[in-house]
């Protein structure tokens, strides 16, 4: 299953560029001049007309029909995109051009009865500006549905593609604890990484192989707060639908070390805090940069500590890694394919 919003045919950036290119098309129509009559200039203004009306209707009728159905997605893909675009204003968005389509038709309907009852040159003349004259008036009143419309799409269209259907590892965490790091050293996918919080703004997929040969999506999320699920951000929310969605096993990375910014206790309770949320779903804990302990006992307190606070939040296991230094990081990611190959 591949993303959802691939194909979409992308809006202009507004009504200009529909009109140039139907108006060129509508100039240059011609029927061939065996002998200047009223019939043959007839069929010259029913050529101009359809070319003009029914190109324009074509084009408009593709970026609507091509936009995937939201209800229709899988309910991770419809929770995302609520979270990026807004699907209210988007939808009137779309049916404003769906509506001007028909008036479009009913338009060059109209212009073509008048073209058929026309008793002379004059009067084709006159309904020739009509034509340019109502065709311009509705296409104007589009101009900004077009933009809002490819605002909306060069959003979705750069979203990874996420198979909902695949088992996923979700490596959750506060922000900057290794959870990009560790994607990049267990797969080929390439998140950016940096000594900053929330670098990671959007959901990134890396792909591993289970001993069975079954891929397996191993997914990295934004960062984290110590806040009420109401309170997150849109950005903190991605993760959320990750793991309520995705998620067949979480990996939640914790920094002892306290380099990513936030103090040991409040990544204690961010890991609570998602642990009421999901209970359901297993998970493993891993204490990241521990080459950058220098003594056994910090180390010790700091599992001391978690264990504490895990204690009835049934966690399946707790590593110790250094993704930096590659200490562990295989073992981790084979403890959670184990775990995922054990969830029938």
């Amino acid at each position: 299953m591949k993303q959802p919003f691939k194909d979409m045919v992308l809006a202009p950036e507004g009504v200009e560029d529909i009109v140039k290119t139907a108006m060129r098309r509508f100039k240059r129509t011609e029927v061939k001049k065996v002998k200047i009559s009223l019939v043959r200039l007839k069929k010259k203004e029913y050529a101009r007309i359809a070319t003009l009306y029914d190109y324009t209707s074509e084009r408009l009728r593709k970026i609507y029909t091509s936009f995937p159905r939201i209800r229709d997605l899988h309910p991770f893909y419809r929770e995302l995109v609520t979270l990026i675009v807004d699907v209210d204003e988007l939808r009137i968005n779309l049916a404003h051009l769906k509506a001007v389509v028909e008036v479009l038709n009913n338009i060059k309907r109209d212009l073509m009865r008048k073209v058929k009852f026309a008793a002379n040159i004059g009067e084709l003349s006159k309904i020739r500006k009509e034509a340019i004259g109502r065709y311009f008036s509705v296409l104007k009143s589009i101009d900004d549905d077009l933009r809002a419309i490819r605002i909306a799409q060069m959003k979705l269209i750069k979203l990874q593609d996420i198979n909902p259907y695949t088992p996923t590892i979700v490596v959750a965490g506060p922000p900057n604890v290794g959870k990009s790091s560790f994607i990049r050293a267990v797969s080929r996918a390439r998140p950016e990484v940096r000594e900053y919080p929330f670098t990671t703004k959007s959901l990134t997929v890396g792909h591993v192989l289970a001993n069975s040969g079954t891929k397996i999506q191993v997914m990295d999320t934004p960062g984290l707060l110590d806040r009420p699920l109401t309170d997150r951000n849109p950005i903190e929310k991605q993760a959320i639908v990750a793991i309520k969605h995705l998620a067949k096993v979480i990996l939640f990375i914790l920094d002892p070390t306290e380099t990513c910014g936030y103090t040991y206790d409040y990544q204690l309770r961010v890991l609570i805090e998602i642990r009421k949320e999901f209970r359901n779903i297993p998970m493993i804990v891993a204490l990241n940069k521990i080459d950058l302990i220098e003594d056994h006992e910090s180390l010790d307190r700091a599992r001391e500590r978690l264990l504490r606070v895990v204690e009835d939040a049934e966690i399946t296991g707790i590593y110790e890694m250094s993704i930096e230094e590659r200490v562990n990081v295989n073992t981790v990611l084979e403890a959670l394919l184990r775990l995922i190959g054990s969830i029938h």
